[in-house]
């Protein structure tokens, strides 16, 4: 924990700094933490104001958290070879500790999940909660990926969003399948 509050410390001091500290020091841990926030908050956010027992909250958690981990994986892999195409040397196991660091702002949607559930007249708010989440977590990979790679910011927008090409394969595929499918049943 000393070790996640100093190279928070550092990092608002100098952003740049304090993730480089985090990848000399190969700091898994502080990835790992991140995703496991942002698995609790997507249960909390998703399941706020329903009865949820222990084993069902610490199932829907660890499978959460396994999606996150999984999807850390692909888009650090995606976003370094996007950037390596691009001319950058980059390193999958620092992009996916960026990445793990960027669900430390999905902690916010407890704190809207504990507010909607105290006041059900602001329920409404929960949904622009999220987009704005979304939104900032975006933000902080982009103005990092910037950052720490020397890239503008259009190079980092591609590194991002070139993330986003298998699941569109993957859906393209399941659609040709689908539909081939269909053609053989009839």
């Amino acid at each position: 924990m000393q070790h996640l509050l100093q190279a928070y410390y550092l990092y608002m001091k100098d952003p740049r700094q304090g993730l480089r500290h985090l990848f000399v020091v190969r700091a898994y841990g502080a990835g790992f933490a991140g995703y496991l926030l942002a698995a609790l908050a997507a249960v909390c956010i998703f399941n706020a104001g329903s009865a949820l027992g222990v084993f069902a909250f610490l199932f829907k958690t660890a499978v959460w958290f396994a999606a996150e981990i999984l999807l850390g994986l692909v888009m650090a892999a995606c976003a370094a070879l996007f950037l390596d195409f691009s001319g950058h040397k980059a390193s999958p196991a620092e992009l996916f500790i960026l990445i793990g660091t960027a669900g430390f702002i999905k902690g916010l949607l407890i704190a809207a999940s504990v507010i909607a559930l105290a006041v059900p007249v602001l329920s409404f708010i929960v949904p622009l909660c999220v987009l704005l989440v979304l939104g900032l977590q975006l933000g902080y990979l982009l103005r990092n990926i910037s950052r720490l790679w020397n890239v503008g910011g259009w190079c980092a927008c591609g590194a991002v969003f070139f993330c986003a090409l298998p699941a569109v394969g993957s859906a393209v595929l399941a659609g040709i399948f689908f539909i081939w499918g269909l053609v053989l049943l009839f």
